[in-house]
């Protein structure tokens, strides 16, 4: 099978852009597991120190929003350490991976699908002038 230059450069595309929408694909569940891992941990954390406080400590904590588990608050803020910190970094993490894939995968497709497209439309146009032309 012999393809021309264009074609190839087409299907490579499709294939670089399928890679890496699939790499990012992976990358961004992982970075979503991590996030949910942490998020019970900071939970488990915090129900552990609201049992060694007392009930009535923990929900003072609570109501005054001393300890939060939520990431995309946690995100919000970079003055938390520990388990609270890493879920903010985690967080920060996915929310700037989160389109990176369908983007540059589109984008790498399209690039490179412009050869293609450039000698297919000028066939296109050399027929149609031929047919006009009576040829």
């Amino acid at each position: 099978m012999n393809l021309d230059k264009s074609a190839r450069i087409l299907f490579g595309g499709i294939f670089a852009g399928v890679l890496i929408y699939g790499l990012g694909v992976a990358n961004t569940s992982r970075l979503e597991r991590r996030v949910q891992e942490l998020q019970k941990a900071c939970v488990a954390e915090t129900e552990a120190e609201a049992q060694k406080q007392g009930t009535l400590s923990a929900l003072a904590s609570i109501f005054s929003g001393k300890m939060t588990c939520d990431p995309i608050e946690l995100a919000r803020s970079d003055s938390h350490k520990g388990i609270p910190g890493q879920l903010a970094a985690a967080e920060r993490d996915l929310s700037r991976w989160d389109k990176w894939p369908q983007i540059s995968g589109v984008a790498i497709l399209f690039l490179c699908s412009l050869p293609w497209l450039w000698y297919f439309l000028l066939r296109r146009i050399r027929e149609f002038r031929e047919a006009l032309l009576g040829k």
